[in-house]
């Protein structure tokens, strides 16, 4: 009876954990300074993209461990060229180790080929929590009962590679 009255406090909360407010209009980012920066930030998943959880599962971990910038390929340097945005996907095990991470850019020159080579590197070098899904199990007397697995996942991310007076700045923002 103690338990029920435990999960009949707990399922209210855990719902309130979940609300998320509605997404705010698309509003047309200011440009990056030219400050010669790399840094990145994760991409928000589609609704194809999202890890969707059954009834009574919920999740947690998946969280950044070690998670460097890539640095910028020298042999660029002395081009002085453009800012540059790689758009990859980094997809990990079940362990928190990072296995694969995927151009999600079509090829568009050489340029771009040493940009996502300085990316691959960096990130195959990251490490995550592991993602633990928790699923919730009631038995026919009302017992409660849990069990734990953990499962691979991926998250996309923008890399923003930028020089300033020719020489490159490695910054982090999430």
């Amino acid at each position: 009876m103690a338990r029920r009255a435990r999960l009949a406090t707990l399922v209210p909360l855990l719902l309130a954990a979940c609300a998320h407010a509605p997404p705010a209009e698309p509003t047309k980012p200011a440009p990056p300074p030219r400050d010669g920066k790399v840094s990145y930030e994760i991409m928000p998943a589609g609704a194809a993209g999202e890890y969707h959880m059954e009834n009574g599962q919920s999740s947690f971990g998946a969280q950044p461990v070690t998670n460097d910038p890539p640095a910028y390929p020298a042999a660029l340097i002395a081009a002085n060229l453009p800012q540059a945005v790689v758009h990859a996907k980094v997809i990990v095990d079940g362990a928190g180790k990072v296995t694969d991470v995927r151009d999600l850019d079509a090829p568009a020159d050489a340029n771009h080929a040493a940009f996502f080579r300085a990316t691959h590197d960096a990130a195959m070098h990251w490490a995550y929590t592991p993602m633990t899904l928790v699923q919730e199990h009631e038995d026919a007397k009302g017992n409660f009962s849990e069990t734990r697995t953990t499962a691979p996942f991926s998250l996309d991310y923008a890399f923003r590679f930028e020089l300033k007076d020719g020489k490159p700045v490695v910054t982090t923002t999430q």
